[in-house]
């Protein structure tokens, strides 16, 4: 093999059957360089160092019973290593966790090891052989914390990748509670454990299905938590919409910023392009909420009437375009604020959240700064940073540490890159 360069290989499976040829004695996964005698489409990739694997998918009409069925691959002598390997990453790893509510915050654990070392999670942990889900949470938990807990159902199933690992979690996460009041910590596992305010905890997890089960709590509450400014287009006469939904950032991102705010609807000015992209989210099948930090509100530069008259403005112009935002959501406190909503908090999506019973994990976030992304990321959406190459370069520290999932010259472009992913 030539210095520096890689083997790859290629993981064709369907049904539970695994493509491999023979190599003297061992079967193996087929070389990138050796044909296939069927079509394939590629479907992901597995990074092994020397060796990467590119996952296929076949295009068959028939189940290829000749192949190896992927559970009888374990007890063969004669079966190359990696083979091994890369299915057994492709394995769930199946964990319960506890979302344990006490009024508005939930219990929180701070690991020493593992996948969230150093951050926060929800107590729980993997799934021991043929244990329900719902006995490992209660195990796991007193494991962790050696806390009783009663269980109040099931939040939802969840699955998400660790971040640089080819390999995936399956989540079973319950919503619950606990009468215990101090908790004995397990000493090599866990470090702390403290009660916080679901948009505070979004924000200390790593962990996606946390993320998302923290939502799903969050739409639960009876009575939510705190509340932000809405422009009251939900309580029109308009028709319903169900979909996924794309949360937007306006100044910069729908229209022109300026120095100083917009303050008046005059000043409010529509970026090249905005309505229209707006709009084909929406004949996408893209719902689209407007989430925007209004400091001028906070400092007292805009009363919020004048806000209503801007919005009105913004409104009747996507209007004109056939374009649709559910509902406007405001922060307006200023940046000293301590509140729940200014992003990077996620205050303003989970107030939308409940509202349009918005699924995270289908979800975007388009903005034109860090703390936008941040916001979305800690959500548990996908994110698009949206920004001239200038406004790139301003903030390519922040992006390279926050690693948005596309980024897109204006709104136009980040329309295109989330109806491309889906």
């Amino acid at each position: 093999m030539v210095k520096g360069a890689r083997r790859e290989h290629l993981f064709v499976e369907t049904d539970g059957q695994i493509y491999l040829v023979r190599q003297g004695r061992v079967w193996r996964f087929p070389r990138a360089s050796e044909k296939l005698p069927f079509r394939a489409a590629e479907s992901g990739r597995m990074d092994f160092g020397d060796d990467l694997v590119r996952r296929m998918k076949p295009s068959l009409t028939y189940h290829p019973e000749e192949w190896f069925n992927r559970d009888d691959l374990f007890s063969r002598s004669d079966v190359d290593g990696l083979v091994k390997k890369a299915v057994y990453m492709t394995m769930p790893r199946l964990v319960a966790e506890a979302a344990l509510a006490r009024g508005h915050d939930v219990l929180m654990v701070r690991a020493k090891r593992g996948f969230s070392r150093g951050y926060w999670n929800l107590p729980g942990g993997f799934l021991d052989f043929g244990e329900p889900p719902e006995v490992a949470v209660e195990r796991e938990v007193e494991e962790e914390i050696g806390a009783d807990i009663t269980l109040d159902g099931l939040l939802g199933v969840y699955h998400s990748g660790f971040p640089g690992k080819p390999t995936y979690t399956m989540g079973f996460v319950y919503r619950g509670h606990t009468d215990a009041t101090t908790f004995r910590l397990k000493p090599d596992e866990i470090e702390a454990a403290e009660w916080f305010p679901v948009h505070r905890g979004l924000l200390l997890t790593r962990n996606p299905f946390v993320r998302w089960g923290l939502v799903d709590l969050f739409k639960g509450f009876e009575t939510p938590p705190f509340d932000v400014v809405r422009h009251g287009l939900l309580t029109r006469d308009r028709e319903a919409r169900s979909g996924p939904v794309v949360f937007l950032d306006r100044d910069g991102v729908i229209n022109r910023g300026r120095a100083g705010y917009v303050r008046t609807p005059d000043q409010f000015e529509f970026l090249d392009g905005a309505p229209e992209a707006i709009a084909r989210l929406n004949r996408g099948g893209y719902r689209v909420a407007i989430v925007s930090n209004q400091d001028a509100v906070g400092w007292k530069l805009i009363p919020k009437r004048q806000l209503s008259r801007i919005h009105d403005k913004m409104v009747s112009g996507l209007d004109a375009a056939g374009a649709r935002v559910e509902e406007i959501y405001v922060c307006p406190h200023h940046v000293l604020a301590d509140c729940p909503c200014r992003k990077p908090r996620p205050g303003l999506l989970l107030a939308a959240a409940r509202d349009l019973d918005v699924n995270p994990r289908e979800a975007w976030m388009a903005g034109d700064k860090p703390s936008d992304i941040e916001a979305g990321r800690a959500f548990g959406a996908r994110t698009v940073f949206v920004g001239d190459a200038k406004r790139r370069k301003r903030f390519s520290r922040d992006l390279q540490d926050l690693r948005p999932d596309a980024t897109a010259t204006d709104l136009r472009a980040a329309a295109s890159a989330i109806l491309g992913r889906g």
